[in-house]
């Protein structure tokens, strides 16, 4: 079965506890015993107690049938516990696997996909896989069991019931073959049809501000329900098939059964089979063929959790990103690093993504205590320049290397110890904004912590908050303004202490004064360290040793800001239009005043 040897490739990512599934499996083959011994009991009865009037056998009989029935309680509730205990921690395991896998992946990948499709997968997929475990193959093998043993008894009860109810075997088997086709085929879009699902919702919330203030709620709910149409086309044409599987095998079993009354009643007419014995037939026929119908049932759930583990599967072949995946893994030691006077040095770079020639035949070097500017119109290559010297974007062709050591050799723990990075837009976690500072270092003390608060300019922050640096904070900072969220993720960056800091429009959130005393108070801390930034602000860009102007994905100039003033039209043209920005907001800053006690954002 194609469901089993996907489990088989499978199973080594999960941490299979042995001896409790060895008890719950015996609890399951207790259980099922204790069930099976019941018609026998109900057989003898009927002919030794009811027609050959042996009544004083009748209190025995009873205390069996209760015993059997007591223990098959107890059993069943102590596989019910275990396996409902290990259908979590199964899920739980492969979650883990997953989440593992996410973190070693390209980046892009994740951004393409969007997060639906990841949701789904940890989601949806680890529990059908955690279900197909501890719920469908245990169903499978106790159905199996079941029909063996009832056939077995029925053989030995009379064999040409037993032979009866072997041929309709076949036919019950056969079945569900006629509906795998469309089965798979509706199981698939159900579970793609989820996805997306997914995905637009997760959009919806995201884009919540723009579907209100554009009053886009009639569009929203007609795309919602374009989407929920074909996903109630599927559901509906995979629960009919699945429906008429089940009422096909039962109308087979039923035609058996009606065989095994018209041949046992001969048998006993004829008194070669007593009551009894007919009787119990009938139930361990039902015992025997049941269990097929309940495989047959179960054929959609099979089909549900092949689709599942192929999805795990397929994904758990995504190749890692370059630094993961040829050099070790992400909790390597940082291996040490020989000295040299270039920190960054970057030759013939080439990037490309889906098809898009995104940077192109880049060529910079950067020295070690140096500051560089990138500068550059929207759509220049600038952030994708970062993402590649933070490991986020494959290098298609050339070479950088970090300290002389080519990137292509490192890990990602490697690179880490070396470069922070502060983007656009950090992500801000759920708690503390203490906790979220400590993530640059989650061994810094309470000192160190406060320190980098205040060298971020978030004291003045803390200072209106009601619990200070022990404020909580709500999903990606909701509680927060857009420069807040900077500051925050400038101070996580200080505390960490890297070599070389990145900095991709840090302060495009702030105002020109806050930015000033924060980019100084940073230049102080980094006094011995490189940076590299990205920023619209002039100020920052002409303290920089070296500005490097970029344009469509190329560097076609380099130089002081004097030098490039002199000789570079797109750079003073750029300079131009920062200039203007912040004649802009000198007038905004003049002409709106500013409430005692409340910062200007």
């Amino acid at each position: 079965m194609h469901s089993i040897r996907l489990f088989l490739r499978l199973a080594p990512y999960v941490k299979i506890r042995w001896r409790l599934t060895g008890v719950a499996y015996l609890c399951t083959f207790l259980h099922l015993g204790s069930l099976m011994g019941q018609p026998l009991i109900f057989a003898y009865l009927i002919d030794t107690v009811l027609i050959e009037k042996k009544t004083e056998l009748l209190p025995l009989l009873i205390f069996l049938s209760i015993g059997l029935a007591c223990l098959s309680v107890i059993f069943s509730l102590i596989r019910a516990g275990i396996f409902r205990y290990l259908g979590i921690t199964h899920t739980l395991d492969i979650r883990e696997v997953l989440t593992s896998h996410i973190r070693k992946i390209p980046i892009p990948e994740i951004e393409k996909h969007g997060a639906g499709k990841f949701l789904a997968m940890l989601g949806y997929d680890t529990a059908t896989m955690g279900d197909y475990m501890n719920h469908v193959l245990v169903e499978l093998i106790s159905q199996l069991f079941i029909m063996l043993l009832a056939f077995g008894v029925l053989f030995t009860m009379d064999w040409k019931l037993g032979l009866l109810a072997l041929v309709g075997l076949p036919v019950l088997l056969w079945l569900p073959r006629i509906f795998k086709k469309q089965l798979t085929t509706h199981i698939d879009h159900v579970r793609t049809h989820n996805e997306q699902i997914g995905t637009h919702l997760l959009e919806c919330l995201d884009g919540s501000r723009e579907i209100r203030v554009y009053g886009l709620e009639e569009w929203e709910r007609g795309r919602n329900q374009k989407m929920y149409a074909g996903l109630v086309k599927s559901s509906t044409k995979e629960t009919f098939y699945r429906t008429l599987s089940y009422q096909a095998s039962s109308l087979v079993i039923s035609l058996v059964i009606v065989f095994v009354y018209w041949v046992g009643s001969n048998q006993v007419l004829y008194e070669s089979l007593s009551i009894g014995m007919l009787v119990a037939s009938v139930n361990y026929l039902h015992n025997a063929l049941n269990p097929v119908q309940a495989i047959n049932n179960f054929y959609a759930e099979l089909q549900r959790s092949e689709v599942a583990l192929q999805r795990i599967e397929a994904f758990l072949e995504t190749p890692f990103e370059a630094l993961v995946a040829q050099f070790g893994q992400e909790g390597d030691e940082a291996s040490p690093y020989a000295g040299s006077d270039i920190a960054v040095d970057a030759e013939q770079v080439n990037v490309s993504y889906d098809g898009a020639h995104i940077l192109k035949d880049i060529s910079f070097s950067v020295k070690h205590n140096e500051t560089v500017a990138f500068v550059g119109r929207s759509g220049s290559g600038k952030t994708t320049l970062f993402r590649t010297l933070a490991g986020f974007m494959p290098i298609e062709s050339g070479t950088i290397k970090i300290d002389s050591r080519d990137m292509d050799n490192m890990t990602r723990a490697e690179l880490n110890s070396r470069i922070g990075v502060v983007f656009q837009e950090s992500y801000i976690f759920k708690g503390t904004i203490g906790e979220n500072i400590k993530l640059g270092n989650l061994e810094a003390t309470e000192e160190e912590v406060h320190e980098a608060a205040r060298i971020a300019g978030l004291q003045e922050v803390l200072d209106q908050m009601p619990e200070g640096i022990d404020t909580m904070i709500d999903n990606k900072g909701f509680q927060l303004s857009g420069g807040q969220r900077q500051r925050l993720a400038i101070a996580r960056t200080i505390l960490k202490k890297p070599d070389i800091l990145i900095l991709d429009e840090p302060t495009s959130a702030l105002d020109r004064i806050t930015e000033n005393e924060v980019m100084g108070e940073l230049r102080n801390v980094m006094k011995d360290k490189t940076i590299l930034i990205s920023t619209h602000r002039l100020s920052t860009i002409a303290y920089a040793d070296t500005i490097f102007v970029m344009d469509k994905g190329k560097i076609v100039d380099q130089g002081s800001h004097t030098e490039l003033l002199e000789r570079s039209p797109l750079y003073t043209s750029l300079v131009a239009d920062m200039n203007r920005e912040d004649g802009d907001e000198a007038e905004q800053h003049e002409e709106v005043p500013v409430a005692a006690g409340v910062e200007y954002e």
